[in-house]
């Protein structure tokens, strides 16, 4: 098992090329912890691939929220002399305990400044004195120590973990006995026969082949040298991973600062800046390459980084990223030159480099605030978050003073950005550029929408913050009320008694179900008023979906019974799933109250839901796998039997007809449901509980109803056939999640690429399909073909249709589908019992390993 690619796939992030280096750039945006737990290696071998991969995940992947448990039943002996970072982070148990169970953590920030202040000696700075990256470094107690013995808190700017890998390595060196210069030269050797293999390239090209000659055939006593594992047989290697890219790192260094300022060393900076893209072992190397030249040839790489050639969108932003605060290299005239550069088409990444230097500010001076102005203009919201944690981060209130008032915010697409986070990073105690007003007055909706947006993140009170939503909830455009009332509902701050009334007696209903879906989402309890409106003339007529919203409410905060209606019964069912899967939870009185009504109910769904509960009474842990189950999918054979037909009579003849000869999944297709309503999914799994019900849906947007509609009426899974965007698909993941439905998208037509793709499953999808329609004909790529493009593309499972049946042997011998999808083959047969089983024979058919 890659343990990184496992940690992405729970996540639906896309491994790529390396999966640790995906990692690494995805948990930086953790914001609470993740903790991974590894439950069951009993052997010695397994235990110690799994401290490799945790050694290294520990030491490249360097955020605190990424935590891990280790759990072992009998746990052998551990041998941890080649995994020095994992090491250094286990927490003894302790002695006394006679558990078994070791916890890997490392430090927080509180722990990690506790630790240095105890043990800080009369000239050493404080914790908080030293640069953020020394800080990072150490919250590991391995680089804390070593940070100390060093001695390099007299000059921490320039600390970096090259300096203290340099450390580290020499007085292991010294401590051996043997000649220091002597035994650094020849493992500097041993590394640099390492270079074409590791970092293959232009970096060929640094050694003279004499040179190379010379190293491949010098003697070298490896036994003898420390730092090394020797095996019989095989040519020695380095003991731990760090050790072997620091030589290396070291020995490339050296050969480009040997080359001096040219176009050659140019070019390798942006190869292997390149690199560290698709490999976490060149990254590491790199950094190490960049941090030793910024320590001993800092004028090289200012010469390097203004070179014309150099890349903006790897070498130049990595450049000031892996070399740090304090960076010899980033010369005043360095990052001004940089600034400069970003406002070109492709300066997205260098900008938001340059947005993570604290000195920045001061740096551009009169300058910052129009050049943060450029960057939002330039390259509008993928830059967005970089701003805000810059403005947060490292400006003091005159300064964020000075870019309010640098802001032309006449322009919509400059004032939504302001609007938008404008509460949680312009301030509202000072706003003596009448900003505010601006924004709350400006002609374009989406501005006054965006305050909205900011006010519902707010977790305290504020009276500019009241007036302003008052404002915005007598906004004549319905979308600026309805965002307000969202933002309303999901404060929890309590709702003042004026504000919830005009809400819920809003004139669009739209409105008002925004209202209702934030309360809901926030806990708040509602009081006899507002149960008196729901109840009242003016909630005669709502519309379905609002109906619903406001039966949640009702159910969650009145023990009045009402009328068993359809609304009602959506909103038992929701509130109880939402229980099961853990999204919810209910007080003992409300679930036992909920229980006891669901449990009269009429609808056997919603009784089903009240039984589950009232057995157990916690969350159901099958439920919540059964996303995870879906995604197991993957590489085994599995038959869906698709109803695509007008006629309820005989579709449950045929739904029968599969279920006794095992198919694993019955779809509801898109005509039964436009005939009969979604009134077939429930007659349907009613009839074959023991298989999996498949709601096919067609719909643009909306994708957020779509699951929960096919989740009210009973589906085990949605496939949604229809959205491609961004915002729909992330409405129907999130209710996915919250009602544990297994979600599959269509791939749309001319969407079969991989951009698209890695978005869908970032996004949190369990699968993909390929449909193709029969009428088609043969007018059309052949959907084993784009289901076997698709499949190179994701780890999750690819269901694939296109008018297949029982003689096609291309279909049995294909490894390129995970979900075989049938219609007209089972639905038009004569006999569909046979043709099902038929079919069922041909999945569990073993293809041939030559075939693809």
């Amino acid at each position: 098992m890659d343990l990184a690619a496992e940690i992405l796939r729970y996540a639906s992030i896309p491994g790529g090329a390396d999966p640790l280096l995906t990692l690494e750039h995805e948990s930086a945006a953790l914001s609470r912890p993740l903790v991974v737990v590894i439950d069951g290696p009993a052997v010695g071998k397994s235990l110690q691939e799994v401290c490799r991969q945790l050694d290294v995940i520990l030491r490249q992947v360097l955020i605190a929220h990424l935590r891990f448990l280790l759990v072992m039943r009998t746990p052998p002996d551990l041998e941890l002399a080649r995994h020095p970072v994992l090491a250094a982070s286990i927490m003894e148990p302790d002695k006394t305990d006679r558990g078994s169970s070791l916890r890997l953590d490392r430090w927080d920030l509180a722990s990690a400044r506790v630790a240095w202040e105890s043990s800080r000696a009369s000239d050493e700075p404080s914790f908080d004195e030293l640069p953020t990256r020394v800080r990072h470094l150490a919250r590991m107690p391995l680089y804390m120590h070593l940070i100390k013995a060093a001695g390099l808190s007299e000059s921490p700017a320039h600390t970096n973990a090259y300096r203290l890998v340099d450390f580290c390595v020499r007085s292991i060196v010294m401590a051996s006995g043997r000649d220091a210069p002597a035994t650094m030269e020849q493992l500097g050797q041993l590394a640099q026969q390492e270079i074409s293999e590791t970092v293959v390239g232009p970096l060929t090209a640094l050694q003279r082949p004499a040179d190379r000659t010379a190293l491949v055939d010098a003697p070298l006593d490896a036994a003898a040298l420390p730092l090394l594992r020797v095996a019989t047989g095989r040519r020695p290697t380095f003991d731990h991973d760090v050790i072997r890219e620091y030589f290396l790192a070291t020995s490339v260094a050296q050969m480009i600062e040997g080359r001096g300022r040219s176009s050659a060393t140019v070019e390798i900076i942006n190869d292997l800046a390149a690199r560290t893209m698709t490999s976490a072992d060149v990254h590491g190397i790199f950094e190490f390459i960049l941090q030793y030249l910024d320590a001993k040839a800092p004028d090289l790489l200012a010469a390097v980084s203004q070179a014309p050639t150099i890349s903006l969108t790897g070498a130049l932003p990595l450049m000031l990223d892996l070399t740090g605060d304090g960076a010899g290299f980033a010369t005043e005239d360095v990052l001004r030159a940089c600034a400069s550069r970003s406002m070109s088409d492709s300066g997205l990444p260098l900008a938001q480099a340059l947005l993570r230097i604290p000195a920045l500010a001061s740096i551009l001076g009169e300058d910052h605030p129009n050049w943060i102005l450029q960057v939002l203009s330039r390259f509008g919201s993928p830059a967005w978050p970089n701003i805000v944690s810059h403005v947060q981060e490292h400006l003091n209130a005159r300064e964020v003073q000075n870019l309010l008032r640098s802001a032309q915010l006449d322009d919509a697409d400059e004032a939504v950005f302001f609007a938008r986070y404008f509460f949680a990073s312009f301030g509202e105690d000072c706003d003596p550029t009448g900003s505010l007003q601006a924004l709350l007055g400006h002609t374009d909706w989406r501005v006054r929408a965006a305050l909205a947006a900011g006010i519902a993140e707010q977790s305290t009170g504020h009276h500019i913050t009241d007036v302003v939503i008052d404002t915005l909830v007598t906004d004549p455009d319905y979308k600026v009320r309805a965002a307000a009332a969202e933002a309303v509902g999901r404060r929890p701050l309590g709702i003042p008694h004026h504000r919830m009334s005009r809400l819920l007696l809003d004139e669009n209903w739209h409105v008002r179900e925004r209202f209702l879906r934030g309360i809901a989402s926030n806990g708040t309890p509602i009081d006899d008023a507002v149960r008196a409106i729901l109840g009242g003339e003016a909630w005669q007529h709502a519309p379905a979906n609002v109906c619903v919203a406001a039966q949640r409410l009702l159910l969650l905060y009145s023990e009045t019974n009402l009328a068993d209606t359809d609304a009602r019964r959506r909103a038992l069912f929701g509130l109880l799933r939402e229980t099961r899967t853990g999204h919810r939870t209910l007080t003992e009185g409300v679930q036992d109250r909920l229980v006891g009504e669901a449990l009269r109910s009429s609808d056997w769904l919603v009784s089903r839901e009240a039984s589950a509960l009232r057995d157990t009474g916690e969350p159901s842990t099958d439920l919540r796998a059964s996303k995870e189950r879906f995604r197991r999918l993957r590489d085994h054979r599995s038959l869906q039997i698709a109803l695509d037909v007008p006629d309820m009579a005989h579709a449950l003849m045929i739904a029968e007809a599969a279920a006794s000869a095992g198919v694993h999944f019955i779809e509801v297709g898109d005509p039964l449901i436009k005939s009969v309503g979604t009134g077939a999914i429930k007659q349907i799994k009613h009839e074959a509980p023991q298989v999996n019900v498949v709601a096919e849906l067609m719909s643009a947007d909306w994708g957020r109803d779509q699951v929960e509609i096919a989740a009210e009426a009973g589906a085990d899974v949605v496939l949604l056939i229809g959205p491609a965007s961004i915002a729909s698909v992330s409405a129907a993941v999130e209710a996915s999640r919250r009602l544990a439905v297994p979600l599959v998208l269509d791939v749309p037509q001319g969407r079969l690429d991989l951009q698209w793709v890695q978005t869908m499953e970032g996004v949190g999808i369990d699968g993909f399909a390929i449909t193709t329609n029969i009428d088609l004909g043969i007018a059309n790529l052949h959907p084993l073909d784009q289901a076997r493009t698709l499949r190179t593309w994701t780890r999750l499972p690819v269901a694939v249709s296109g008018g297949f049946g029982s003689t096609d042997d291309a279909v049995r011998q294909s490894r390129c589908w995970d979900i075989l999808v049938v219609g007209r083959a089972v639905t038009d047969a004569t006999n569909p019992a046979a043709a099902a089983r038929q079919l069922a024979s041909l999945v569990t058919t073993t293809p041939q390993r030559s075939v693809s």
